[in-house]
């Protein structure tokens, strides 16, 4: 296995750790429990930064070089730029109804609920088609100069969640440690 699917592999169980906890937050709403919206909002902040901003640059990159190598294959492959950007949508959607959720807005409960477990079951089903069909496409096509090009080129976007506790994910890595 390359280094470049290795960190992503680590960065995906590092947002399936924060989709079970967040999961977890939206079951406490569902039932009319009062959640913990701190950590709540550190996951949306998260999600809204390392993977959008990072992450998902690396994956589009990795995906250029196939399509550059292999467009014949990459052609059949879901479109992956495309799908990134489904995935943001969501987030936004989620992001917003946790905005007037906090604003005390007038939003039904199942609506807001709904607008989660889209998000999370979206992020998931993403990321496993990532597993199954990207990264076997990419480590049968792409050559070792490309793996070298690639790790170079994300060596510098690590994620906040491998790094020291930060203030600013301090809930989130509370809750992980538990």
């Amino acid at each position: 296995m390359t280094q470049a699917i290795a960190v992503i592999r680590k960065e995906h169980q590092n947002m399936t750790r924060l989709l079970d906890l967040l999961d977890r937050q939206i079951d406490l709403i569902e039932n009319a429990v009062q959640p913990d919206y701190d950590l709540i909002k550190e996951i949306v902040d998260y999600f809204l930064t390392f993977p959008d901003l990072y992450h998902h640059p690396k994956e589009d990159l990795i995906f250029r070089k196939i399509k550059r190598r292999a467009p014949e294959l990459a052609s059949n492959l879901f479109d992956l730029e495309a799908e990134h950007e489904h995935v943001s949508e969501r987030l936004h959607t989620f992001t917003r109804a946790l905005v007037n959720v906090m604003l005390e807005a007038e939003i039904p409960r199942d609506s807001f609920v709904s607008s989660a477990r889209e998000f999370i079951d979206g992020e998931r089903q993403h990321m496993a088609d990532e597993e199954k069909y990207f990264f076997r496409l990419a480590l049968d096509t792409l050559a070792d100069d490309d793996w070298a090009d690639i790790d170079a080129a994300i060596a510098n976007f690590s994620d906040p969640l491998d790094a020291e506790p930060t203030l600013r994910f301090r809930s989130v890595d509370v809750y992980l440690k538990q």
